[in-house]
């Protein structure tokens, strides 16, 4: 708790911002660029170790946004749903979404180099129950699709939708939407695109079909 309450006072005294920021995804979507990039952008010191720590107190995790107090000047990360209590009326909210197909892929190679104690890990932050995950090309474990549509009914603060493949082509609406100009760190291309199991790549798309279909049917960047 101290440690936390110290994180908050760093983040309020190095961010420029008056009000918290939200970077929520389904996982491997590009939240992680989307929230060092936003980071990177508002830290508001040139030293480099004063920066470090500046850093690692306005980026935090929210993994259980109903138990969280949004602070200012924090920049959270989350794959957590709609919380029952309300939002602060001030807090800007990202959302990033991704082809499940590379989501799944993306997954399937972090299983084999991290193991099975980071993948429960991510399963608990997307609050499902961990079970086979070699099954994930065959069911939606994840519940992906659920996850974006809690999303996408949500209304009652503002929400910026924007698709990972194109984040860099609206780099001026994530700005504007967040009140202040973002640099995107430079785009990396995903390792999952490698993947060359051609039988497993058709299963997952069988699988995700759905989810895909929804996607394709949403604009690259959107508010709600």
């Amino acid at each position: 708790m101290l440690k936390k309450t110290i994180k908050n006072i760093l983040a309020k005294k190095y961010s420029v911002l008056n009000y918290p920021v939200v970077v929520n995804s389904y996982g491997r979507s590009g939240s992680t660029v989307l929230r060092k990039s936003i980071v990177e952008s508002i830290v508001k010191v040139n030293y480099k170790t004063i920066k470090n720590i500046a850093y690692r107190s306005i980026a935090q995790p929210a993994w259980d946004l109903e138990n969280t107090n949004l602070n200012n000047g924090v920049v959270y990360k989350t794959h957590d749903y709609p919380p029952r209590k309300d939002f602060r009326k001030d807090t800007r909210l990202l959302y990033t979404f991704a082809d499940p197909v590379d989501v799944v892929l993306s997954l399937y190679r972090l299983y084999n180099e991290r193991g099975e104690e980071w993948m429960q890990e991510h399963y608990d932050h997307l609050k499902v129950p961990y079970t086979d995950f070699k099954d994930i090309i065959r069911e939606d474990q994840l519940q992906l699709e659920e996850h974006l549509v809690s999303w996408l009914n949500e209304k009652r603060i503002p929400i910026a939708f924007v698709k990972y493949e194109a984040m860099w082509e609206h780099q001026e609406e994530i700005s504007e939407f967040l009140g202040f100009q973002i640099d995107l760190i430079p785009f990396r291309k995903r390792k999952a695109q490698d993947f060359e199991n051609k039988e497993i790549i058709s299963k997952i798309e069988n699988t995700y079909a759905s989810l895909r279909e929804k996607i394709n049917q949403q604009r690259d960047f959107f508010t709600n």
